[in-house]
């Protein structure tokens, strides 16, 4: 292989329609100052230091195409090793030194384009890990004879309420007060019979969107016209943990 002959910097081109590489001979300097008729670009806020690296020092070709052990092969060749300075009157590094600065800036400029072609982390929508299951809570209140009776159920979860019934009470019983907690959900001094509260009755779903939080009391009051039960079952959700 013939020995090149370094002719300085300038600016190359590939060909469109040929692939070809074009040299534009006008913008040829031998100083390293920065190509003639051309501005320099370190101040542009818009420059990108990516092709800044590949000539920052010495000059070398671009190792991203695979010249890096190519330019240590024309070192050995050409008798470079051992030159202190090169064809345009400028100091050389040793050469592991050059080829260590070449993969530093090659490492650098793979974490810049990973950092640029990374997309952006989004944050996961917030799930709701937590079901409703059915349930029903059950409670009664016998009395001797006639009299007012009251049921008290203490909840050991959360719990929305659906729908009530009296089925097991006493025949005449009637309802007087529903508590959940502190909150009056109905209330009659009169009190309604028991049997509005039939499973075939129209009243159905009476406390539908009624909650109550876990620890809290649901009272339901009534009046027996004799001795017997007071039996109140209530049918709604409790949350279901997944």
């Amino acid at each position: 292989m013939s020995k090149l002959i370094p002719l300085g910097l300038a600016l190359i081109f590939r060909d469109a329609d040929t692939h070809e590489l074009v040299v534009d001979e006008d913008t040829l300097t031998r100083d390293g100052a920065g190509f003639a008729g051309t501005p320099s670009f370190a101040g542009d806020p818009g420059y990108d230091d990516e092709y800044d690296d590949d000539f920052a020092g010495e000059y070398s070709v671009d190792d991203e195409f695979g010249y890096d052990d190519e330019l240590d092969e024309y070192d050995d060749e050409f008798g470079y090793e051992d030159e202190e300075v090169d064809e345009f009157g400028r100091r050389r590094l040793p050469r592991g030194q050059r080829k260590a600065r070449r993969q530093a800036r090659r490492q650098a400029r793979q974490g810049r384009r990973q950092a640029r072609r990374r997309p952006p982390v989004l944050e996961p929508p917030p799930t709701n890990h937590e079901a409703w299951g059915k349930t029903a809570l059950a409670g009664r209140d016998t009395l001797a004879d006639q009299g007012t009776a009251s049921v008290k159920l203490r909840l050991q979860h959360d719990f929305k309420a659906e729908d009530i019934t009296f089925v097991g009470s006493v025949a005449g019983a009637k309802v007087t007060s529903i508590f959940m907690g502190d909150r009056v959900v109905w209330a009659n001094a009169d009190g309604i019979d028991v049997s509005v509260f039939s499973s075939n009755s129209f009243v159905r779903g009476m406390l539908k969107g009624q909650s109550l939080k876990a620890g809290l009391d649901i009272t339901v009051n009534g009046e027996l016209p004799s001795g017997g039960d007071f039996a109140v079952t209530l049918l709604g959700l409790k949350p279901i943990h997944c």
